[in-house]
């Protein structure tokens, strides 16, 4: 594997990681999916007794609960799907540069006939090609299990809502690498990514609560990801769009940075 093939070298470097977090996710689907049979007949009536805060705050809608894309939602896209690829994206993308930065390898591997732009842009784009194939794997579980459990939801709804989990974790992914370029640290810059998930996961859930802060929810990128219920709808362009056009300006933002740091 040659040094100057950014790409290749990241990929395979994650290929453990990528192998442990996909059998992870898809036992986390395959248990979601095998309890369905079972509960289906309570499962409205026992969410329904939750009260509206609990529920605001894990972002579960009343209505629809009693359907299999109600109860998906519920247990797996309202945050444990979204808060696992995120959290894989938001340490690729805080070591993308500030890793190699902190283990001091960063010097050796722009010693080479690579720019740093090209380094950047590669690393990142190894981790969102590792995201991919773990979001791959969790869908295509999704969609076969889906017809093993009898869990009526629609291939095209599934594979919508993985894409939408992908993007979200994709945009915080380079968030991460933006902090990790302007400050060469990564535990710092995997900090500052994980409490602005954390802030935008609180200001649409919360939204649902507190009357001043409804305006606000269309901001944040967890109502670019659920609020249109891809798993009952399908995609939504616009939301599409600004989560593609966020982690867009991020990654050329980092590239700015990365490109302006004084790195000796």
């Amino acid at each position: 594997m040659r040094l100057r093939d950014v790409f290749s070298k990241s990929v395979y470097d994650r290929r453990h990681g990528i192998v442990w977090w996909s059998l992870a996710i898809a036992l986390l689907a395959v248990s979601v999916l095998s309890a369905w049979p079972s509960v289906h007949d309570e499962y409205r009536r026992l969410v329904a007794n939750y009260p509206a805060a609990l529920l605001a705050f894990f972002g579960i809608e009343r209505n629809g609960l009693d359907t299999a894309a109600g109860y998906l939602q519920a247990e797996l896209f309202s945050l444990m799907v979204p808060l696992s690829l995120i959290a894989y994206m938001i340490a690729a993308g805080s070591a993308a540069t500030a890793g190699e930065e902190e283990a001091g390898t960063l010097d050796l591997l722009l010693a080479q006939p690579v720019s740093r732009r090209r380094v950047l842009v590669e690393k990142y784009a190894a981790a969102c090609a590792a995201l991919l194939a773990i979001t791959v794997v969790f869908v295509a579980v999704l969609v076969v299990f889906t017809h093993v459990f009898d869990v009526r939801v629609a291939a095209t709804h599934l594979v919508a809502a993985g894409i939408s989990g992908y993007l979200l974790a994709t945009l915080f992914g380079a968030v991460a690498l933006l902090a990790g370029c302007a400050t060469g640290h990564r535990p710092l810059a995997a900090g500052i990514a994980s409490a602005l998930a954390i802030a935008a996961y609180l200001l649409n859930s919360l939204a649902t609560l507190v009357e001043g802060l409804r305006r606000f929810r269309p901001a944040s990128p967890f109502w670019w990801y659920s609020g249109h219920e891809p798993l009952r709808r399908g995609l939504e362009p616009l939301h599409v769009a600004l989560l593609c056009a966020v982690t867009l300006v991020c990654v050329v933002a980092s590239a700015v940075v990365f490109e302006r740091r004084d790195l000796a």
